[in-house]
Parts: structure tokens; C-alpha cells; sequence
């Protein structure tokens, strides 16, 4: 244990920073846990205007009009623990899996009525209430307020990231750069079709990443000091996702015949192409605290070793750009494919992140604890919809051998 300890000082500062082209050294492990809180409750229209999640409802009644408008405003939370185990294969490559779990979703319908047309049996509109005593004739449930999925896997993603070689000039002036691949596995979910209120857990109903994604990423170190620990660092990114079509059941109405029953006009199943992104990010990590220094057992000992750890304190602040590609809606019915394809245009989503970490790896311990907050709401995009998620986690970094 002392030597897989002694090691970890092969670890560049560069672990402590949100850099873009991170990789670890050969032999090294890093695991990442960290737990995500994450809630949508909007979309973006054509002109960045915020609108509900699901359109509203005309509910009409044979012969009658109008009943009234359902208008739900739904909020949608997730809980997640997220795994990450990365290894240095060689100096320059690292693998990566990443293992999502949701440990709950939570959703609050928070259904609006609006009444309709004056229904002359009741010498009145229809109330809400009336509604859902018609809908329960006809064996419609009333929708619930609230609803809970439990534990849930998303898609796992592998990757693989390769520190390209660099040049003299980027040698001399500390740049760096790098190519990743990740590719997800299909073990998330579905919604289910028949259920009032469902959450599915892939990477395309979450909106979090491709099922393929290659980026090509780039750092620039600045104030580096004689043991090689840059004070500030400015990263960029560029990617490519692509999101390989799925395929969907319809509702038949089982379970809410009502609300669930597009089967019988749009097939029994439908395939989405929810279209690929392209998109890029700047970051700039500062390192506003060194903090105190200590030989340790994790730097063997050695106080020029553990001038070379990173900094106690480092803060990353960057943006996201992502620009969305239009999507393909494929069923039966071409009208409820357009009906589709109108909330999901090209468009784009602007992410903001900040990131708070903590390193403890000069004064003796292999170990790095961060918080970070990603707002998605703060910039205006369009046909896409932010996500607010706030992040808490640990990482363990050693070497066994």
C-alpha cells in the first residue's frame, strides 16, 4: 500500500483542473463519485421564449364544443449517482466508463383547466372537477399531481481520450491538445407509452449527450511555476454528437384511454431521430490557493514532489454552446410527425458552469472533493430544454503497481 500511495505524486497538477485534455499517467486509476440533482421545467420555442414541456390538451365532447383546455405544467427532478472509473493506459491514453444512475425521478404535473363552451345539461361550463367525472365514465383516471419512479440505470458510456503529441512551440508555451471518443451502450430506458406521467432514462430523453461524441479539445497553461503548476488555464472544445435513431410503442390506451391511445392512427410503433449536435465549450480554471505543502506518504516523502501536486484550491468557470440539428419523426400519421417535429427545429441550448475543487493531495491525502452548478436556463437557446443541475462529488486517484 505504501508504494500505490508513494506513486500518486506522478499525477500532474492538471488533475485538480477542469482541462479538457486530462488524462492520467500509466497505471494510475482515478474514481469518480459524485451525486447530481437535476430539474427541467421548460422548453425553448423559436423565439427563446420559455413554454411548457407538454403542449396543452383541447378536450372536446361530442356534440357539446368545447369541455376545457388541460394545460399541464409539468417540473420534472432526477437524482442521479454517477460512477466514473478512468485509467492511464499509456502516458497519453486513458479509458473511461461512466455508470448513471438514476436513484429517483419525481414529477409534479401541476395541470391547469380552462373551461370551454357553456354545456347546456349543466347550465354552466365545465369545472375541472367535471371533467375527470366525465373522463372516469369512460375509464379515464384522473392524472395524478405527483409521481415517483424509483431506481433506474441510464446509458453507460466508454471512452477513450489520447493527449496528442505536441509540438516544440507547445512545449515551450504549455499548450496542450487532445482527441476523445465516448460511446454510450444502450442500458437506459424508455418512457412507458401507457402511463399518464413517465420519465425515460436514455441519453435522448435525458438530452445529455450523443450516442457517439468525438471531440478535439486544446489547454493553454499560464504563471507556471518552477515545478510545472500553472495559476490559470484556459481550455476549448469542440465535439460532434450523434444520436442513432430509436424506436418508440404508441399508446393504446390500456392504462389511460383518454390521454394514451394515438396507436390506432399513428401505428403501433413510431422511430425518432431526434438529430445530431455539434457544439464547443470554453473553460478557464484559476488556482487562487496553493495552500500548504507537506512531504507525505502520497509524495513519497518529498517536498519538491509535493510542490508539484495541485493546488488546494482551484475554481473553473466555462460555457457551453450547443447547436441542434433538426429532427425526424417517422409514423403512420405525417401530420402527428410534423405535430412532433415542430418542437424539436434546429435550434441551441447555452450551458454555464461553475466549479469549485478542493484538492488534498499536499497535505497527505490521495483526494479531491468538488461542487459544481450548471445553470441551462440563464441564456436563452431555442427548441431545446434546459436543465439546472448541481453537482456534488469525490475523487480517489493512486497507482498499484
Amino acid at each position: 500500500m505504501k508504494r500505490a500511495l508513494c506513486v500518486v505524486s506522478l499525477l500532474c497538477a492538471s488533475s485538480a483542473f477542469a482541462m479538457e485534455t486530462q488524462v492520467l499517467p500509466q497505471g494510475a486509476w482515478m474514481l469518480d463519485l459524485s451525486y447530481w440533482r437535476s430539474s427541467i421545467d421548460k422548453q425553448w420555442g423559436g423565439n427563446r421564449q420559455a413554454l411548457p414541456l407538454i403542449e396543452e390538451n383541447r378536450r372536446y365532447e361530442p356534440g357539446a364544443g368545447l369541455q376545457g383546455i388541460l394545460a399541464p405544467r409539468p417540473k420534472a427532478e432526477f437524482d442521479f449517482l454517477f460512477i466514473q472509473l478512468m485509467y492511464g493506459i499509456t502516458d497519453r491514453l486513458s479509458a473511461a466508463v461512466y455508470i448513471p444512475l438514476v436513484l429517483r425521478s419525481h414529477v409534479s404535473t401541476n395541470i391547469q383547466w380552462t373551461p370551454g363552451d357553456y354545456q347546456s345539461p349543466l347550465g354552466r361550463s365545465y369545472s375541472e372537477d367535471d371533467f375527470w367525472a366525465w373522463a372516469g365514465t369512460l375509464g379515464q383516471p384522473r392524472v395524478p399531481a405527483d409521481w415517483e419512479g424509483g431506481f433506474q440505470m441510464s446509458d453507460m458510456i466508454l471512452g477513450a481520450r489520447y493527449l496528442l503529441p505536441e509540438f516544440e512551440w507547445m512545449k515551450e508555451h504549455h499548450f496542450r491538445w487532445s482527441g476523445t471518443l465516448q460511446v454510450a451502450l444502450p442500458t437506459g430506458s424508455n418512457f412507458d407509452p401507457e402511463a399518464a406521467v413517465s420519465v425515460g432514462t436514455n441519453l435522448w430523453e435525458l438530452h445529455a449527450a450523443g450516442d457517439v461524441e468525438v471531440h478535439l479539445s486544446a489547454d493553454k497553461q499560464f504563471f507556471v511555476d518552477e515545478y510545472g503548476v500553472p495559476k490559470l488555464n484556459i481550455g476549448a472544445d469542440v465535439f460532434y454528437s450523434f444520436f442513432r435513431p430509436r424506436q418508440y410503442k404508441a399508446g393504446r390506451g390500456l392504462q389511460n384511454p383518454l390521454l394514451n391511445n394515438n396507436a390506432p392512427y399513428i401505428g403501433d410503433t413510431y422511430i425518432v431521430d431526434g438529430g445530431d449536435w455539434i457544439g464547443g465549450t470554453v473553460s478557464v480554471d484559476i488556482a487562487p490557493f496553493m495552500g500548504p505543502t507537506l512531504p507525505s506518504i502520497v509524495s513519497g516523502h518529498d517536498l519538491k514532489k509535493a510542490n508539484a501536486l495541485p493546488p488546494i484550491f482551484t475554481l473553473t468557470l466555462s460555457y457551453t454552446r450547443v447547436q441542434t440539428f433538426q429532427s425526424d419523426w417517422q409514423s403512420q400519421s405525417a401530420l402527428w410527425d410534423y405535430d412532433r417535429e415542430k418542437y424539436w427545429q434546429p435550434g441551441e441550448k447555452n450551458i454555464l458552469k461553475a466549479t469549485a475543487n478542493v484538492s488534498l493531495m499536499r497535505v497527505g491525502l490521495p483526494l479531491q472533493i468538488y461542487a459544481r452548478y450548471q445553470a441551462g436556463d440563464i441564456i436563452p437557446g431555442r427548441y431545446t430544454r434546459p436543465a439546472n443541475i448541481f453537482t456534488a462529488g469525490v475523487r480517489v486517484i493512486a497507482k498499484f503497481w
